[in-house]
């Protein structure tokens, strides 16, 4: 039994799978591609993607993969850009019973090395180089590493490039059960390392059904997908709204707005969704260009604090299109969706959508509050998560009756919306992505001239929060921007969630028990000035 099939089997036991009416996405696309296989189903650049020819591609990649020891229930990986070979892969998992891990592309050692050993990963793709990045060689200076490392874009004579991999003979597909793992993405928590969420493929499924129904995705639809497929909004959009939905999914792997502006006009767009700088590059691009993008009739905007006004400027330059907010996590995936139509989002734009799970705010005592008041969300319905890939991640995640503490506080409004006020757990969003302050924190201090940490997250306009750490240094050393950089380098940390700022100070801000009071350091980051002057009394 492998490392997924053992936790799988855990869960079963402790939570009652239950019955589905979804159907796994290999199953949806051999049917599909009976009914209309010259369908188009994804466009990238000049390449364009039919239903057959992805199945075809699919199979192959299938038969591929058993030839070289894959079996269902194997784990395998993708380190990709937004590029067309990886819905294959996707694909090719669902038809053949592979789990899925996707993986963000600016991942180093420190993250695979956890996930890809974690999940027990037998193959990885990744690109044969990309932006500077040799990926083979990143995999290979892995101690625990997948036994295939396949590559994307390389040499195509080689027998492990996904060109070569796509010729072979089609392999007999084995469809996996609904409630058997999909997916297993990773996310930061305040716990300070990586969490694995496991998705089957009957809440993905719930996911896209639930959500293409409030925002009535269907055939006449064109879906701009650049946010990044190694996470759930991107791999969603990109690889399964076009099969269940008969939607188009256009796949950017890189984000220019004055681009997107150009793309959306020229090929018709009406759907795109992405945290909050892309939708105020976009609103800036379109405002340079002179364009209102009368295609796009929906904008959802998450992942971050999403200012009101950016909403209610988006539903004024673009005006056919709903701009709004939404809500949801890795773990439960759009538990608001958004604002059903441009009168309610204007009216509501101060909201994080209409819920469309089941939604509970409750007060500190776990008692449900009255409308209008704050507390902590809990969230239960068809697109939450199996569980955490690490059984310890779930202490005191579930209610007993299997609502998820979503670590977020808010309130209701008018009965339906949902209001963020704030969060439960201490993490960072920069630039849609989760960051874990404690993650940090204990690559600083792996630094001989650090004494004491702290790291925290304050509004930014671009980046929605930006991060900024707090050190003490230790006696008779010195601790500058350089040393931090150079310091979290060294140790392969993801070039991400390196800090943006760094305030040296004397003293940090301890409440009565001795913890840090981060509250007062975002105060102090936000008073600092340019020379990052010491804040500290």
């Amino acid at each position: 039994m492998n490392l997924l099939d053992k936790r799988h089997q855990e869960i079963g036991k402790n939570r009652r799978l239950a019955p589905s009416s979804a159907r796994p996405l290999g199953q949806i696309a051999i049917e599909k591609t009976r009914q209309d296989p010259e369908r188009l189903v994804l466009v990238e650049g000049t390449c364009r993607i039919s239903r057959a020819q992805m199945l075809d591609s699919a199979l192959r990649l299938g038969g591929a993969l058993y030839a070289r020891g894959l079996r269902p229930g194997s784990a395998i990986a993708f380190q990709l850009p937004n590029w067309w070979e990886a819905s294959v892969i996707n694909l090719a998992a669902s038809l053949f019973g592979l789990r899925l891990v996707p993986l963000l592309t600016f991942y180093r050692e420190a993250e695979l090395s956890i996930m890809l050993a974690a999940c027990g990963v037998e193959a990885i793709f990744v690109p044969a180089f990309h932006r500077g990045v040799d990926y083979p060689a990143l995999v290979a200076r892995l101690d625990d590493r997948p036994a295939h490392v396949l590559t994307v874009r390389g040499d195509p004579a080689s027998a492990d490039d996904f060109k070569q991999l796509i010729r072979h003979e089609a392999g007999e597909v084995c469809i996996p059960a609904a409630d058997d793992i999909k997916f297993v993405l990773f996310t930061s928590g305040s716990t300070g390392h990586p969490k694995g969420v496991i998705h089957s493929h009957a809440t993905i499924d719930g996911t896209i059904r639930m959500a293409s129904e409030f925002w009535s995705i269907g055939t006449a639809d064109i879906l701009f997908v650049a946010s990044p497929i190694g996470h759930i909004g991107g791999s969603i959009y990109a690889f399964e709204f076009p099969w269940i939905t008969d939607c188009v999914a256009l796949l950017s792997d890189s984000w220019n707005p004055d681009e997107a502006v150009s793309l959306i006009d020229e090929n018709g767009i009406t759907f795109m969704a992405g945290a909050t700088p892309f939708l105020s590059g976009l609103l800036a691009a379109a405002e340079r260009a002179g364009r209102q993008l009368e295609s796009l009739r929906r904008f959802i905007c998450g992942g971050a604090s999403v200012p009101p006004e950016l909403v209610r400027k988006g539903l004024e330059r673009f005006p056919n299109a709903v701009v709004s907010r939404a809500y949801g996590s890795t773990e439960v995936p759009l538990a608001c969706p958004g604002i059903r139509t441009r009168e309610e989002a204007r009216l509501r734009a101060d909201t994080d959508g209409e819920a469309a799970s089941e939604i509970l705010i409750v007060s500190d005592e776990g008692l449900a509050v009255a409308e209008g008041e704050q507390g902590e969300i809990f969230a239960r319905g068809p697109q939450m998560f199996l569980g955490y890939l690490n059984p310890s991640d779930e202490e005191g995640a579930f209610t007993e009756d299997g609502f998820f503490r979503m670590g977020d506080l808010g309130r209701l409004v008018a009965g339906r919306f949902i209001e963020i006020t704030g969060r439960k757990k201490e993490i960072i969003i920069r630039k849609g992505e989760n960051i874990s302050p404690l993650e940090i924190e204990n690559a600083l201090l792996r630094h001989v001239g650090v004494r004491q940490v702290a790291v925290v997250g304050v509004p930014d306009q671009e980046r929605g929060e930006m991060v900024v750490a707090f050190v003490i240094a230790e006696d008779g050393h010195t601790f500058g921007f350089a040393d931090m950089i150079a310091h979290l380098t060294t140790l392969g940390l993801a070039r991400q969630k390196f800090p943006e700022k760094l305030h040296v100070v004397t003293t940090l801000p301890l409440n009565a028990v001795g913890k840090v009071q981060k509250m007062e350091l975002r105060n102090w980051a936000l008073a600092a000035d340019a020379r990052f002057a010491d804040p500290s009394p």
